[in-house]
């Protein structure tokens, strides 16, 4: 990892430069090493600014700068919280400086830090910050920054916004990349993981597959023992088939990418003729590992236990997902699951995911089924049988839902919902009302067997729903009702109501005279 520092550092001093490597932590020292070698360790001022996504991201650059400068008094500062940082500066100001815009705007705000006597500025993973949407306050800084500072960026893809990020910073830079002598594809698997869940991740994949033969790949000499300690625990000694290294050996059933490797003649390498390999990256490395893959087949690969909860969804959901996943622009929302990635898998965050998105449709199809017909988008609408009612335990919401779902509809082709006693009439679009009779129709809704039909012509109102009755003179309306639309007199009518009526009031009557 030193040698391709030294290597990097034939980069000019004052040269602008822009390095596409992967988003990974032992590719740091790549790009950090020329820039330590300006430091001039007898100046206490801030020489060296690495500008990153966010606090965890500084402390890796950090951390990798303090092995880099190891035997050298230079003084070294990962803002990871604005306050400390600052508070930090003011006794005893750093000379490599890590943190992310909006955290170094906060500490020049504050007159914590001054910035005039940069040297270099470096903006590490310029992908990932404008994902995170910092764009303001990298402006903020680099207004600051000394023009004749050199510029540094860093991305795991050359990519039209990162083109443009350079343009603006970073004018006539000179692009250093991995050289690939081929583009042969390596295809893959990959388990999400985040930084702290590293090591129970690995433990799970080895008890998932129990391969007979096995490679860990490590290319961080700090992982290297934790991971030699979690093979000697769950019983991996000498000559059990799994052992730590860079390269497979020939007779290997796996590889597992402890680290994601820095080039794709790192990964052939790494993976050789391993009949599987599976990554374990954070969200943030995925772009990175489909990279390096130079266009072989990257596959998730699902934990058991996790993966297990994940798999209830329907057809739909899943064919929805996909069209998300291939659509690719979900950059924000992978960042902000990371955390989440401690404690759980990525495939139970997905899952979670969709429970969350099905009660907000919940909520939409309850809010639609309240809206007047008059109010719903117009077109010609078609009146709708469904075998499931009151007694079933159904309401306007829960019809909504099913119709949408399972009939593959949006929820605004339906109009008014009326739940009788033992069936219901929804108002449906006409251009989709066959759908809905075709899909729906042997499903269930509420534990019972659904039948959807036209209503060509409404059924009689039942026993206890005289407020569903139809307007008098409606053909179908109640028993009683001629065609020209005059009530004639029937059992139950109005004069017997009026009978009836009279007779309470004599009783009434009665009872106030008795003495």
């Amino acid at each position: 990892m030193e040698q391709e520092a030294r290597e990097a550092g034939t980069v000019s001093r004052n040269q602008n430069v822009v390095y596409v490597m992967p988003h990974d932590w032992a590719s740091i020292a790549q790009f950090l090493g020329p820039l330590l070698e300006r430091v001039d360790d007898s100046s206490n001022e801030i020489q060296i600014l690495v500008l990153t996504p966010d606090s965890e991201v500084a402390g890796a650059v950090s951390a990798s700068a303090v092995k880099l400068l190891e035997g050298r008094q230079v003084s070294i500062v990962a803002a990871t919280s604005a306050s400390r940082a600052s508070r930090m500066a003011k006794i005893s100001p750093p000379q490599v400086l890590a943190g992310s815009p909006s955290t170094i705007v906060e500490m020049l705000r504050g007159a914590a830090i001054k910035v005039e006597t940069l040297k270099a500025v470096c903006i590490a993973w310029a992908d990932e910050l404008l994902v995170r949407d910092e764009s303001s306050s990298l402006e903020a800084v680099m207004t600051e920054v000394p023009k004749d500072a050199a510029r540094i960026i860093v991305a795991s893809e050359a990519t039209a916004d990162v083109d443009a990020l350079v343009e603006r910073y970073a004018r006539r830079a000179r692009r250093v990349a991995p050289v690939a002598t081929d583009a042969q594809p390596t295809a893959t698997e990959y388990v999400t993981v985040s930084a702290n869940s590293r090591l129970s991740s690995l433990r799970r994949v080895l008890d998932d597959l129990d391969p007979k033969s096995a490679t860990i790949f490590v290319r961080d000499r700090d992982r290297l023992a934790e991971v030699n300690h979690l093979l000697r625990a769950i019983g991996y000694g000498a000559g059990a088939g799994v052992r730590v290294g860079v390269a497979a050996s020939p007779e290997d059933e796996l590889v597992v990418l402890y680290d994601l490797p820095a080039s794709r003649e790192e990964l052939r390498e790494a993976v050789g003729s391993a009949r599987r390999s599976i990554a374990l990256i954070q969200p943030r490395q995925l772009p990175s590992l489909r990279v390096l893959a130079a266009g072989g087949a990257v596959r998730p690969r699902a934990l058991p236990e996790s993966g297990q909860r994940a798999r209830d969804f329907d057809a739909k959901v899943r064919n929805e997902l996909r069209s998300i996943l291939d659509e690719g622009k979900f950059g924000r929302a992978l960042l902000a699951i990371e955390q989440l990635l401690d404690d759980f898998d990525g495939s139970e965050i997905a899952a979670a995911a969709l429970v969350l998105l099905e009660r907000e449709r919940e909520t939409m199809r309850s809010a639609m089924a309240t809206v007047p017909a008059a109010q719903r988008p117009a077109g010609e609408m078609t009146r709708l049988f469904v075998s499931v009612g009151a007694r079933d335990g159904v309401r306007p919401g829960d019809l909504v839902g099913a119709l949408s779902n399972q009939g593959g509809i949006s929820s605004t082709e339906l109009g008014r919902v009326d739940i009788r006693e033992s069936h219901s009439v929804v108002e449906a679009s006409a251009a989709v009302a066959d759908t809905l009779i075709e899909k729906v129709t042997g499903t269930t809704i509420k534990g019972r067997r659904a039948i959807v039909r036209r209503d060509e012509q409404p059924s009689r109102p039942e026993r206890g729903e005289r407020g569903d009755r139809p307007e008098r003179g409606e053909r179908g309306g109640p028993r009683g009702a001629s065609r020209g639309g005059h009530a004639r007199h029937v059992p139950g009518g109005r004069h017997v109501r009026r009978a009836r009526d009279a007779k309470a009031a004599r009783h009434d009557a009665r009872l106030r005279d008795a003495p």
